[in-house]
């Protein structure tokens, strides 16, 4: 059996939803010897799709598909034709609330990550919010079957994109046990001093700088919050790359006069996260959506006390390894980042049992589930 994949949505490898791709392709060509995988993506990132495996054939595009607009017209246009071109039995779309067609020639299957239009206003302008509101769920209804990395977005799925219950499966995502695990705080903190100069102790909060979504703007006022009521040594490093809206995120850090304490680092290297995640006091989630969250995860598997939002799928992969907040109330995530900060006991609590509960979600498990729904696409 021969496999298609769209590799394209990926953001290049600086998205949850390219974790995904990256660590379930690669482990799902590495376990199915008896199958050919040939995937499709823009020249720019076929190097990147390459290194998920050696055994998977890589189809480069012009870059020019992968504009949004031209790229969901490739889709609709030029994926099924290259389905046939390359002998494929079967399609997978990594990406499915990003890119679909509405019918392949071939058996399909699609991971839907996340609803966050429905959730959060303002994310999109409107021509997007059209595709992503009206279109990609009819699209999704078309599938043979469909993943949703978490219940919440299984929810979403039924309710929303009516996409059939009995045509559901939820796999949830992972973490990289290998790369994220405790490891000694000194250390990592000489790392983090080396790359990136920041000394002291710090709160962390990794999401790319995207507002209102990522909800950055009140995570502030919390920390402001924390400083005007206590002698606070640590500062607040916001690791991730500019999105939509980062400028409200810089007007109210200067607003509230916050100056060096909070650092803004830019997107983290893959190399540098293992020691962000182990040198951080506290690693602050209060993201007013997610489909699955996967910082969380891996700041639990490093050792790290997690304190997050208590929406969508958050609760769901924290369970009770954590502390959790509304996310629309500065005061509540003050008090809860407080409480972490100051209850020695409950931190190491709540480490021992994120270790634990980080165990629970791996990429081997989540691939291992993809490449059973892979078979059961092909059966139908």
């Amino acid at each position: 059996m021969k496999i298609g994949i769209s590799a394209f949505a990926g953001d290049g490898g600086k998205s949850g939803i390219s974790q995904y791709m990256e660590n379930v392709v690669g482990r799902v060509v590495e376990s199915a010897p008896q199958n050919d995988f040939v995937a499709f993506v823009g020249e720019a990132d076929r190097t990147w799709v390459q290194s998920w495996h050696p055994r998977l054939q890589v189809v480069g595009l012009p870059n020019w598909t992968a504009h949004p607009v031209v790229n969901i017209l490739w889709h609709l246009l030029r994926l099924q034709p290259a389905l046939k071109a390359q002998g494929c039995d079967l399609v997978f779309m990594p990406a499915a609330n990003r890119r679909l067609n509405w019918h392949y020639g071939v058996p399909s299957l699609g991971t839907v990550h996340d609803f966050s239009q429905l959730h959060v206003p303002q994310k999109y302008d409107a021509l997007r919010m059209l595709y992503i509101m009206r279109v990609l769920p009819a699209m999704m209804r078309r599938l043979t079957r469909v993943i949703a990395v978490s219940e919440s977005t299984r929810r979403d799925l039924l309710s929303f994109a009516k996409v059939p219950a009995k045509r559901v499966r939820v796999i949830h995502n992972g973490a990289d046990l290998t790369r994220f695990s405790p490891g000694k705080q000194a250390e990592a903190r000489a790392e983090v001093e080396r790359y990136l100069g920041v000394r002291g102790p710090f709160l962390l909060y990794i999401a790319r700088l995207e507002h209102p979504g990522k909800n950055h703007v009140r995570l502030l006022e919390a920390f402001a919050k924390l400083r005007a009521e206590r002698d606070l040594p640590h500062r607040l490093i916001l690791a991730g790359g500019r999105w939509n809206g980062a400028e409200a995120i810089d007007v109210r850090a200067e607003e509230l006069g916050l100056g060096d304490q909070v650092i803004f680092t830019g997107f983290v290297p893959n190399e540098l996260l293992p020691k962000l995640y182990a040198a951080a006091d506290l690693f602050v989630f209060p993201s007013l959506f997610e489909g699955f969250g996967i910082p969380v995860l891996e700041a639990m598997a490093s050792g790290t006390p997690v304190c997050a939002a208590d929406t969508s799928s958050i609760p769901e992969v924290i369970g009770d390894a954590g502390l959790l907040f509304d996310p629309q109330d500065v005061d509540a995530m003050a008090t809860c980042m407080a409480r972490l900060l100051d209850d020695a006991a409950l931190r190491n609590r709540l480490v021992a049992a994120g270790i634990q509960r980080a165990a629970e979600f791996t990429w081997d498990r989540a691939a291992a589930e993809v490449l059973e729904e892979l078979q059961r696409t092909a059966a139908c």
